[in-house]
């Protein structure tokens, strides 16, 4: 039950929007809402718009056109597939590629002899697709889809699922692609399967059939992200890596900082707490990644944030991390032992409460120093501790979960009231 505006929605993280994007349009399939108009409440789903590719909310069919955010009419799926060939079924280029696909698999020996089929039906109890390969590779069925044109992420997600569902691995193959320059756009087709396969795209091109014939193996090229920065590499289909959803990747995606950082955080803390100096070096980190404008490390230190930042990552785990403490309430009861942590006391409640951490604040003994702490003024989430915290664990607190990406300084006071 939570509002999402346009602007939220043009101004969110491309990783966020496409779980809007997935989710909408699985509904859309289903026949149910998921996402409803603030006005009239019909269902809406939330596509690109083609020239600016900027996403926004566009009604189901049947909406009230008397809404002053109706969108009209939308085009049917079938009626846009329809006029995507000019009632052609393929174009030329992707019937010769999906024959060269088949003919390097047949090749490869890793594919099962006389398992490679190209064009035809595959027909199941919950319905049937028509693949444009589809063989046994390295002991486990895989299906490859070619990928030129504009594909609607309705087929797309029908056909993951269909695939899914029948335990085939799945390979969108595009050809000779171009990245896009660095202000440039990703077509939403492609960045449909770009998400699909772990922020990886794979394409085969001359280069790669002419290696693929060389060596008796398929290769083809993967392209990835850094920085915003595309590379690529020539990769085998032997080494591709392979999601529990059956879509590939080469190159797993960098994560997020703040899970990088915690990583490397956790690495520097043993049972006597975080160790100097990588301790001054992660704290130095945090003031310039998360722009904490005039405070420095020294700062972060007299405050105690590596105690803070423990203790939440101990409420996190469920058992004491940076401490020798032997349980979660004494982790509590040493930490607001000082006084000048007890600013930090709706914070920490919250988090708690948040990582189901609920029985550790009924300890009498923790309820009594709670009570003490909270008599001081806490800190906000507009403050230095607000803003690390909603840094170094954005997907603790709801509306960073359901929502769009916001500025930590953005987040409403009541996050952790």
């Amino acid at each position: 039950m939570q509002s999402i505006s346009s602007e939220d929605l043009m101004g969110m993280h491309k990783d966020d929007y496409q779980v809007i994007r997935r989710l909408a349009t699985r509904a859309r399939l289903d026949h149910r809402p998921r996402y409803a108009c603030g006005l009239c409440g019909h269902a809406v789903y939330a596509p690109r718009e083609p020239r600016t590719g900027l996403p926004y909310w566009k009604h189901h069919p049947g909406a009230p056109e008397d809404c002053p955010w109706w969108t009209g009419v939308p085009s049917d799926v079938d009626g846009i597939s329809g006029r995507q060939f000019d009632g052609a079924q393929e174009s030329p280029l992707h019937a010769k590629i999906k024959n060269i696909v088949g003919e390097l698999l047949n090749a490869d020996a890793r594919t099962r002899p006389g398992s490679v089929i190209v064009d035809e039906y595959l027909v199941t109890d919950s319905g049937r697709r028509r693949p444009d390969v589809r063989a046994v590779y390295d002991g486990s069925p895989i299906v490859v889809e070619v990928q030129l044109a504009t594909t609607q992420i309705p087929i797309i997600i029908q056909r993951e699922d269909f695939y899914d569902s029948q335990a085939y691995r799945l390979l969108w193959l595009t050809w000779n692609f171009e990245p896009p320059p660095v202000d440039g756009r990703l077509l939403s087709s492609f960045e449909d399967i770009f998400y699909s396969h772990n922020k990886n795209l794979f394409a085969m091109d001359d280069e790669t059939v002419r290696l693929s014939r060389q060596e008796g193996e398929v290769v083809l090229r993967a392209f990835w992200t850094r920085d915003h920065v595309w590379m690529s590499k020539l990769v085998r289909l032997s080494e591709l890596y392979w999601l529990p959803s059956g879509r590939a990747f080469a190159v797993a995606p960098a994560p997020p900082w703040h899970e990088d950082f915690l990583t490397r955080w956790r690495a520097a803390t043993g049972d006597h707490g975080t160790r100097w100096p990588e301790r001054e070096t992660l704290l130095a980190e945090l003031v310039t990644k998360l722009s904490l404008g005039d405070t420095d490390s020294y700062a972060l230190e007299e405050a105690d944030i590596d105690s803070l930042i423990n203790c939440l990552l101990s409420l996190l785990d469920g058992h004491p991390v940076g401490s020798q403490q032997k349980n979660l309430v004494e982790v509590l009861n040493t930490f607001f032992y000082a006084g000048r942590r007890h600013r930090y006391a709706r914070l920490v409640r919250r988090f708690a409460e948040l990582a189901g951490r609920s029985e550790a604040l009924k300890a009498r003994s923790v309820q009594a120093k709670l009570a003490t702490a909270l008599a001081v003024r806490q800190d906000d989430p507009q403050s230095i501790i607000g803003r690390i915290a909603l840094g170094l664990f954005p997907d603790m607190f709801p509306s960073r979960r359901t929502g769009p990406r916001h500025n930590s300084s953005s987040i409403a006071s009541d996050q952790y009231t």
